[in-house]
């Protein structure tokens, strides 16, 4: 179980942090999970729900851990000429891998796309005045759209500036979070644990 803290900060954040210390049951060290004061204010509470599950499914999966690993193994790598790009590149597309994962998470806490959405657009645009949602989750449609049409050239243009992101795009992120609301996996887990089917 982890525990919540509010920090009174101005920008807009989430991260968990799992800590390894301690014997089963020491509730001292169990994992932490830090919300920006400035978040709290601009998100709903369902939204905050999801940010939190967003979260957790990266403490449940050890992201930090494998990520510091990855990174420890891949750094006295990066010099060799093939093999270092190689492996830089598989360690960055696991990262973004994660996110999409945790983003799954917060869908299963929401159990609606357009709560994740509206948490992701407010943390991305900075503010609660200017958000449509609706507007936001539309734009993933045309997105889909025009890359499928896009020529090679594009799509590889794309995929070339996504290894150098921490996070993938939020309408990508959005994009895939609508595919999964619809798929037979997510009304599966649904249907297990007595949730809200996908009806996008």
């Amino acid at each position: 179980q982890a525990n919540a803290f509010t920090l009174a900060l101005q920008g807009d954040n989430a991260s968990g942090v799992n800590k390894r210390r301690g014997g089963r049951g020491d509730t001292s060290q169990a994992p932490i999970i830090v919300v920006t004061s400035a978040l709290l204010d601009r998100c709903t509470d369902e939204e905050i729900m999801a940010i939190i599950g967003h979260e957790c499914g990266h403490l449940k999966c050890e992201h930090s851990l494998y990520l510091t690993l990855g990174g420890l193994v891949s750094t006295p790598l990066r010099a060799l000429p093939l093999l270092g790009s190689q492996l830089e590149s598989v360690l960055q597309s696991w990262r973004l891998a994660a996110e999409y994962s945790c983003d799954r998470a917060a869908l299963l806490v929401a159990q609606d796309v357009n709560v994740v959405a509206g948490a992701m657009l407010k943390l991305f645009a900075g503010t609660a005045r200017v958000t449509n949602t609706q507007a936001f989750v539309d734009q993933t449609r045309e997105y889909d759209e025009l890359l499928e049409r896009a020529n090679p050239i594009v799509r590889r243009s794309v995929q070339m500036q996504m290894q150098q992101r921490t996070h993938p795009l939020p309408v990508q992120r959005v994009s895939e979070l609508k595919k999964w609301f619809a798929s037979r996996d997510y009304a599966r887990i649904m249907r297990v644990h007595g949730g809200k089917e996908g009806r996008y």
